[in-house]
């Protein structure tokens, strides 16, 4: 253990000293996230309404026709926690809720909900839905109008960038994994370090223990600067004040930080040098980077691509990050997630056995 220690230690002095290492790892991935944080990509789109229908029947079928036919508004009909979710997200902007027993008859059975930031955007829904309920008032037979309510929800809207910070988080994840340990690995093999370590009193065990230790320790400290950075620049919240979501954070980081340390084990084990690793460690990677939700959500993609995407190595870490850092979700309810990272663990660690070699 003692010799393990010493070996990941001085790992971890030469990578601090490297500012290759410092570059990729930390500022690359900070750049990345502020960039695309602060342009804020999605937000040049059409209002997107949300609509709650409780009642279900003709009436409120009527409305939602009526409304949907405005060009300018997009509606998604779906639950409250589905809805409550994209709204945290800046997915959705306003909420339309249509209570139990709606019809044409009834008062303040509508309810406009909305937060404190959307209050523009939520004016221009109340003045349309106005207009809508106004033209179905004027072709009753009866006097009674219907009433539009409003209510400002105090949930904290993350937008875009509560979405982006946790893909980005994961993408520096795997970099950091596989890069890192291909690059060094493959270097220690051509150079002839790996084989005089041999004739040593340190054994194989040893060496990778430490190297894996040293790139654990980094890679952890790197997911909660990066987190930080997102709170105090981007003005993220994380798990929406739950200290557990932290707690979720630093599994999902060191579970990740294992499987990617794996698969560079694997590419570096199999590439006799670095003219081989670079190309293979960029197509396991490209593919990841695009098609596990880091940048947006895989939902735009082919049914066919989507689940491809989902299960791919980044996807649950992407996807674990994402619940834990925007909802504070129960640990309980991310075990799927959970799962196939260790699935992919078990995958990955038995191939880099098979293949990995000393010189």
């Amino acid at each position: 253990m003692k010799i393990s220690f010493a070996i990941a230690i001085a790992t971890m002095k030469m990578y601090f000293r490297r500012s290759q290492s410092l570059f990729w790892s930390l500022f690359f991935p900070v750049v990345l996230m502020i960039g695309l944080g602060f342009y804020g990509f999605g937000e040049f789109s059409p209002s997107k309404l949300g609509v709650i229908d409780n009642a279900k029947n003709q009436y409120s079928k009527e409305l939602i026709k009526a409304v949907s036919e405005k060009k300018y508004i997009e509606i998604e009909i779906n639950t409250r926690e589905k809805l409550d979710k994209k709204v945290l997200e800046g997915k959705i902007d306003s909420v339309l809720v249509i209570h139990d027993k709606y019809n044409h008859n009834n008062k303040e059975k509508i309810t406009l909900e909305f937060e404190e930031s959307k209050e523009i955007i939520a004016h221009a829904f109340q003045d349309t839905i106005n207009s809508v309920i106004e033209i179905i008032d004027s072709k009753k037979t009866n006097n009674n109008t219907q009433n539009l309510s409003t209510k400002i929800k105090n949930n904290s809207n993350q937008g875009y960038k509560g979405f982006l910070v946790p893909g980005i988080v994961s993408l520096a994840i795997m970099q950091s994994g596989i890069l890192g340990v291909v690059f060094t690995l493959i270097s220690y093999k051509t150079q002839g370090v790996l084989r005089r370590l041999q004739a040593t009193p340190i054994s194989s065990a040893h060496f990778l223990i430490g190297q894996l230790a040293s790139r654990l320790v980094i890679i952890t400290i790197q997911t909660i600067l990066l987190f930080i950075i997102g709170i105090l620049v981007l003005k993220i919240n994380i798990g929406q004040g739950s200290i557990l979501a932290w707690v979720n954070i630093l599994i999902f980081s060191l579970l990740g930080s294992i499987l990617f340390l794996m698969i560079g084990l694997a590419i570096s084990g199999a590439s006799p040098n670095e003219d081989y690793a670079a190309p293979i460690a960029n197509l396991i990677t490209f593919p990841m980077m695009f098609l596990s939700g880091v940048f947006f959500e895989n939902d735009v993609l082919p049914s066919w691509i989507k689940i491809i995407g989902q299960n791919l190595p980044l996807s649950p870490l992407v996807t674990g990050m994402r619940e834990s850092s925007l909802y504070g979700t129960n640990t309980l309810d991310l075990l799927p997630e959970l799962g196939l990272i260790i699935l992919w663990i078990i995958i990955c660690f038995i191939i880099g056995i098979k293949t990995f070699k000393w010189e």
